[in-house]
């Protein structure tokens, strides 16, 4: 029997379902993560934008109390980049990072150098006694250079040189803190704290991912999988193939997708309310690059995709679909969050979407004394 094949608008609608962007969560925002994935984090007011746009109860505050009680958690991750995730998922996303080599550290041809595994043992050593910085990290390893001369190879000793010894705290065994302590800034956190919670089964940590992928950005093809976790399709495949209870359908480019077996598809004629995303929003990035029509179409995405300098831009969506993209700006105490459709919205559509960027930017800068929302003529 050959599979169901989906339409572009059950996917959109089930993506939207899935990650709380029809109807919110609710509850802790740990589970909230855990529910829609890890939260791209290198720009770090992104962070807050996404769970208050996916989680009913969510505020500044709360986001920022939910990283000081170490609930969610912030460091190196999938693909070698900074994601934010919760304290208990930490390990599952960890040891994908380092079994992919998405840890810098690891990316390096290292493993025969004696003395740069004894100095990344002492760096995490070093980092478990309280948050270190960058300096710090760098002045410790030029005392641990003097004090073991010729235990390092030459040419990696040059490698993290002239890197200022990133390479050594941009690991995936250590989550970030900020150096003030003050969760609520706009650079984020900078200082780096030895998190040794490790999964025993590195295989099972895999396979557990995979199948939180299916359930927050599925019915998703292997590529996808693949693509989101930095696996290689090939191995993505084989994950995939070693469970025996998913559904599988199909798309509309003919592309296998499989799904969780009591995962659900959401009608694709549900009603589906504007919604802000932040910078590197998870839902433009967790499929294959040549497959996010779900969310965006290809004519908008190199509007949304900034190639000079690698960056996703703020996008909001209109009937589930990115739309335009917006930015906030605070001057003189006043907060104006500025929307730019990529075409004419209707009379209603500009009505919703104003609301919802003015409940955002209020959220998103509380301390301004005042807030507005201007949006643009559109096209």
């Amino acid at each position: 029997m050959a599979a169901t094949t989906l339409s572009q608008d059950v996917l959109n609608r089930t993506l939207l379902a899935r990650q709380g962007l029809l109807s919110p969560f609710t509850g802790p925002l740990s589970a909230t993560v855990e529910a829609i994935g890890a939260i791209q984090a290198q720009y770090w007011p992104a962070v807050a934008v996404s769970l208050i746009t996916r989680n009913s109860s969510a505020t500044l505050d709360s986001v920022y109390d939910a990283f000081e009680r170490r609930e969610l958690v912030v460091g190196s991750s999938i693909r070698g980049t900074v994601h934010a995730v919760s304290r208990a998922d930490h390990p599952l996303y960890a040891a994908v990072s380092e079994a992919t080599d998405a840890d810098i550290f690891a990316a390096r041809t290292e493993a025969a150098d004696a003395g740069l595994r004894e100095l990344r043992a002492a760096v995490l050593e070093f980092a478990a006694e309280a948050p270190r910085s960058p300096a710090e990290f760098q002045a410790f390893a030029e005392e641990w250079l003097a004090a073991n001369p010729g235990r390092m190879s030459a040419a990696n000793v040059e490698y993290h040189q002239t890197r200022n010894w990133r390479p050594i705290y941009r690991s995936n065994a250590l989550i970030r803190f900020p150096s003030d302590g003050r969760w609520a800034t706009a650079t984020g956190p900078k200082t780096y704290l030895y998190q040794p919670e490790r999964v025993p089964d590195v295989d099972a940590a895999i396979a557990t991912l995979v199948r939180r992928h299916l359930a927050a950005f599925g019915p998703a093809a292997a590529d996808d999988v693949a693509a989101w976790l930095g696996l290689k399709v090939t191995q993505a495949r084989a994950v995939i193939g070693g469970f025996t209870d998913l559904t599988t359908y199909t798309d509309e480019a003919g592309r296998t997708l499989y799904d969780l077996p009591d995962a659900q598809l959401a009608a694709p004629d549900i009603d589906a309310p504007p919604r802000l995303l932040p910078r590197f929003d998870s839902i433009l990035l967790a499929h294959n690059a040549k497959h996010r029509q779900r969310i965006i179409s290809r004519e908008y995405w190199d509007r949304v995709y900034n190639g000079k300098n690698l960056q996703i831009l703020p996008s909001f969506l209109v009937g589930g679909y990115v739309a335009g993209i917006w930015s906030v700006e605070v001057k003189r105490k006043v907060a104006t969050l500025t929307l730019e459709p990529f075409h004419k919205l209707r009379k209603a559509e500009v009505q919703a979407l104003t609301a919802e960027a003015e409940r955002v930017v209020r959220l998103q800068a509380p301390g301004a004394g005042a807030h507005g929302v201007v949006v643009g003529g559109g096209g």
